[in-house]
């Protein structure tokens, strides 16, 4: 019997076969032309198949037998508009999905996708009726980072994972190794395809040394799997916000984790950070309750919870400046020292030349190169000499946008 039988009262919405799909789909082709072309079986080749989610995870071969819980939710403008994957879900109820709060924070509609084998397949979208974040979040805090959406349509197969309670925290610690799924990008930021999982382990004191203040291991739990040789960790990245971290406590699949946040540029050398369902659980319970009961009386609705700027912490500097301080036709340099510390749609870098480094660069900087790093040329520095170079690092959540800078001076006397 099929698994999945969505009774609704609103009409699911089909994906729309927009430009988007179809140029996944096309990519898809060509990828599989390349494969075919390569000769190589067996091998990574210059043009990828189907990415996969989840930084150096592995593939889970039957989703709907094997995680059909595991959803992907998506929003748009509009009730019947081209859909945009944006995080992972957890089913703990027929109706209900557990998320990330950051991911539910626009002013839009959202949806779910039940029992796909493929990101971008023709499963049917299930529309949210209405959504809340615990009561303590705000986008401008990694704290209290949970959500609740109720669909328009009930799950009708038998597996769905209990929520972790203040009484398995013992367990918890005990528990090895943790699960976690996604249907985010991979390590190399390439859009997934195929739901991912990876076996990880508890990384608190990891997360603790490499996240300083920002991580507080009563309200949230790291994990990843450690590749000691290369210094990294399997984990999460883009879309993969409000994935499920479980594992099987007395005997019992639960949910133990809720992927909060992670290094920036899904920077592989940290562990992923989750909320720790145990603590919230009082919360989800009740939330749970609430999002049901309003979905008696209410259509599908938009969203209550104000949209804020991406929160940067970290402080932006400019590296691979020599010693002596000169610059030198070929030199690279790179700007780092910054994360999120809360969800982004899109990232941009952009380096600019300026006599003036603190004004926006859209408006008194002379543009010269995008991306973290940048190759210094003779011409470029001839030219910009006595100037500052300035590194512009932004970060937009719907229309909202936080921006920060770093710069250094070339001096004409330091140049060659």
């Amino acid at each position: 019997m099929e698994p999945f039988r969505w009774v609704a009262r609103l009409t699911p919405c089909k994906a729309n076969t927009g430009n988007a799909f179809k140029e996944k789909k096309m990519r898809k082709v060509l990828a599989l032309i390349a494969m075919s072309l390569s000769m190589v079986a067996g091998m990574a080749i210059a043009v990828p198949q189907q990415a996969s989610a989840i930084t150096y995870g592995d593939l889970v071969t039957d989703p709907v037998a094997q995680a059909p819980w595991v959803v992907s939710i998506w929003s748009s403008p509009t009730i019947d508009g081209d859909k945009k994957h944006v995080c992972t879900g957890t089913l703990v109820d027929p109706r209900v999905v557990v998320t990330a709060a950051n991911c539910l924070t626009e002013k839009v509609f959202y949806f779910a996708k039940v029992g796909a084998n493929t990101l971008d397949d023709e499963t049917e979208f299930v529309a949210a009726t209405n959504w809340m974040a615990l009561p303590r979040f705000t986008a401008k805090s990694p704290i209290s980072d949970i959500a609740v959406m109720h669909l328009a349509g009930t799950y009708t197969g038998s597996m769905i994972p209990g929520v972790a309670t203040e009484e398995d925290a013992s367990a918890i610690a005990r528990t090895r190794p943790y699960t976690m799924y996604g249907w985010g990008m991979d390590q190399n930021r390439e859009a997934a395809d195929l739901l991912r999982s990876a076996t990880l382990t508890p990384q608190d004191s990891a997360a603790g040394r490499f996240y300083g203040k920002y991580f507080n291991k009563t309200l949230m739990m790291a994990a990843g799997r450690g590749i000691p040789v290369e210094k990294v960790y399997a984990g999460g990245c883009v879309g993969d916000a409000g994935a499920p971290l479980v594992a099987q406590v007395n005997g019992v699949t639960k949910l133990i984790g809720i992927t909060s946040w992670f290094a920036k540029d899904c920077k592989v050398a940290a562990p992923t950070v989750f909320a720790r369902v145990s603590y919230y659980a009082k919360d989800i319970a009740k939330a749970v309750t609430d999002v049901k009961a309003a979905a008696e009386s209410v259509k599908i609705t938009k969203s209550v919870v104000k949209v804020d700027a991406p929160v940067m912490h970290g402080q932006l500097y400019i590296n691979g400046i020599y010693p002596n301080n000169r610059f030198y036709h070929g030199q690279m340099l790179t700007v780092d020292g910054w994360w999120w510390a809360s969800n982004v749609e899109a990232e941009s870098i952009r380096w600019y030349v300026t006599t003036l480094p603190n004004a926006p660069m859209s408006r008194v900087g002379r543009l010269v190169g995008t991306g973290p790093s940048m190759y210094l040329t003779w011409s470029l520095l001839q030219q910009s000499a006595g100037t500052y170079l300035v590194a512009e690092v932004s970060g937009s959540m719907g229309n909202q946008v936080t921006t920060n800078v770093a710069a250094v001076y070339l001096n004409p006397y330091l140049i060659g």
